[in-house]
């Protein structure tokens, strides 16, 4: 979701260049069971080395968890716990992208990345199911207040801070991940 390479390859199939396309899966394998190249990077299962190259793995079966990549998914372990997967796969895509002299446009469901209600209604023509993840995957969605709006609004208010957090903490994350290859 946003991370992708090709013109009207997303879910859609509507996005104009790289870099605005939805997900082109609702599949969410979990650790190196991904089916494509560039799939993984859920930020809970795997080293904090491949924690720093979230959607850059070279073939299936080398990713971690799959995709949609969700804004409220986070880092686990290492120098970059609490920071934002998605923002730093975003990164990494439009830097790789820059320095090929390739262009891509803005990303789908905010600068942020996507929310699990954006995903959610973007699939609303599928099966009833909920890409959203919580516990052991890295939610800041997750809570235990009982009464839906109140955990709502209190996952929000996580979320939020996370992403901003995240978005000033970059250079400092980029600094702690040396490139692939």
């Amino acid at each position: 979701m946003g991370l992708n390479s090709c013109q009207n390859k997303g879910y859609s199939g509507k996005n104009d260049c790289a870099g605005m396309g939805d997900c082109s899966t609702i599949s969410h394998p979990c650790h190196t069971l991904n089916e494509c190249k560039g799939q993984g990077g859920c930020g809970l299962f795997g080293t904090s080395a491949e924690f720093c190259h979230p959607s850059e793995n070279e073939c299936r079966y080398q990713g971690s968890c799959g995709a949609p990549i969700l804004a409220s998914r986070f880092i686990v372990q290492g120098p970059n716990k609490g920071t934002s997967v998605w923002q730093l796969a975003r990164q990494r895509f439009e830097q790789k992208r820059s320095a090929e002299g390739k262009t891509f446009g803005p990303p789908p469901g905010g600068k942020f990345g996507p929310s699990s209600e954006y995903v959610n209604n973007l699939y609303k023509n599928q099966p009833p199911q909920d890409v959203s993840s919580c516990g052991q995957s890295g939610s800041r969605h997750c809570s235990y207040i009982e009464d839906k709006t109140a955990r709502k609004v209190a996952a929000d208010i996580r979320v939020g801070a996370m992403e901003l957090e995240s978005s000033q903490k970059m250079p400092n994350t980029l600094s702690n991940c040396p490139k692939n290859g």
